[in-house]
């Protein structure tokens, strides 16, 4: 059975530092959420710049609004453009069903199906989770939820580890949890390595 964790303040803005392992900072994360007539609104921009020698070898920037009604996805829109060229995600809520389309196709995920959003991965066990950035549906597992400390930009906090297990990828996303319920640290593994997400700024108290 899933078992909800702590959730984030609803009405919020948080902006993220992005460090890939091997290249450094990289770019920011701004995650934003408020309450509207027709459910939760969330919305997300990516902006990042790999460089090697000076040179810029990627460049990739995402927009992406997702609306909630309660524990339900009923809307996804994503934008991605990389290098100059876009992709489109999109899903809806139909029924019993979350109906996405991509350039590739159009796919459906079970009613409750979450996006790879580390404010909204918010059931332990098992689930499946849509990517904002390709529209793959995928199964996973979350576990884990151990009390570590870390430190994050010079900061030492406490937080709950989480693990997100897909059958392709071990620890495809993890996520250190505040006491708040704040996402304060988040990873995802690329095939060119982790990419590492660090609160810089948001809400306090």
């Amino acid at each position: 059975m899933a078992v909800a964790l702590p959730g984030a303040a609803r009405a919020a803005t948080y902006t993220y530092e992005v460090s890939h392992a091997t290249y450094g900072v990289i770019g920011t994360y701004t995650r934003s959420s408020a309450e509207t007539e027709i459910g939760t609104r969330a919305e997300a921009h990516l902006n990042i710049v790999v460089k090697i020698l000076g040179l810029t070898v990627r460049r990739e920037a995402s927009n992406q609004v997702a609306i909630w009604r309660g524990q339900r996805l009923v809307s996804l829109q994503s934008l991605i453009t990389t290098n100059g060229r876009k992709n489109t995600v999109s899903g809806v809520a139909a029924g019993d069903r979350f109906v996405v389309t991509t350039p590739a196709g159009t796919a459906n995920a079970p009613a409750d199906v979450v996006a790879s959003d580390p404010f909204t991965l918010n059931r332990m066990g098992r689930g499946t989770v849509v990517s904002t950035r390709t529209g793959k549906i995928t199964p996973a597992v979350v576990t884990g939820g151990e009390t570590e400390t870390i430190a994050v930009r010079g900061v030492t906090q406490s937080a709950k580890h989480y693990h997100v297990n897909t059958p392709g990828q071990a620890d495809k996303w993890e996520v250190w949890i505040d006491p708040r319920g704040v996402p304060i640290k988040f990873r995802s593994m690329e095939s060119g390595g982790s990419i590492d997400f660090n609160l810089i700024s948001g809400p306090s108290g």
